[in-house]
């Protein structure tokens, strides 16, 4: 059901801790300054969920806004960094595939940054119907995605497109960069 690419991952965590430069690169380091500069202002978070928390430089970020934050991705050395990263605060690490070990618990803030166009269709519907379910009434959706090329499934435009087009959310937020694109949603019901 869902594309994972376990074994590049894999490889791409054993040769470097950090291959994407999470830590230092310009890209990133902008990239998470706007994801938190485009969450409603002044609001705090009681639990965010972060799928696909990477080493947990954007983990550490959500501290910033939320109460509590469950985190997880689907390679264990990067669980391992993560969870390193983030002792001692209030964010839970485990290792997991999304949507299928999606958590069972209720959140305010979902955080999809850079993992959704590695869904199928039918995973993306999945993940959903999953936060559909956990997502509290006000919440809040945030997604940003790489614009350029890829071997994925799918888009990071086709992968807005699609959560922009769920009748329960709506956008607040659009921002569209040189190399990705930024929404921020909110639950409707």
């Amino acid at each position: 059901m869902t594309v994972h690419p376990l074994g590049y991952f894999e490889g791409m965590y054993a040769d470097d801790p950090d291959p994407w430069g999470f830590d230092d690169r310009p890209y990133e380091r902008r990239k998470q300054d706007l994801t938190i500069a485009a969450l409603p202002a002044g609001r705090r978070f009681a639990r965010a969920i972060e799928p696909g928390c990477a080493n947990g430089t954007l983990t550490a970020r959500l501290l910033e806004v939320c109460d509590e934050v469950i985190a997880f991705d689907p390679i264990a050395s990067c669980v391992q960094r993560a969870g390193d990263r983030l002792k001692g605060t209030n964010a839970t690490v485990r290792q997991g595939l999304l949507p299928e070990e999606w958590p069972g618990t209720t959140a305010d803030l979902v955080v999809l940054s850079e993992v959704a166009y590695y869904l199928d269709t039918d995973a993306q519907r999945d993940l959903d119907e999953r936060m559909a379910r956990s997502m509290s009434d006000d919440a809040i959706l945030i997604a940003v995605h790489w614009t350029g090329p890829t071997n994925y499934p799918r888009t990071g435009e086709e992968v807005h497109a699609h959560l922009d087009a769920l009748p329960w959310l709506d956008r607040l937020t659009s921002l569209v960069d040189q190399r990705f694109v930024l929404d921020v949603w909110q639950v409707r019901r």
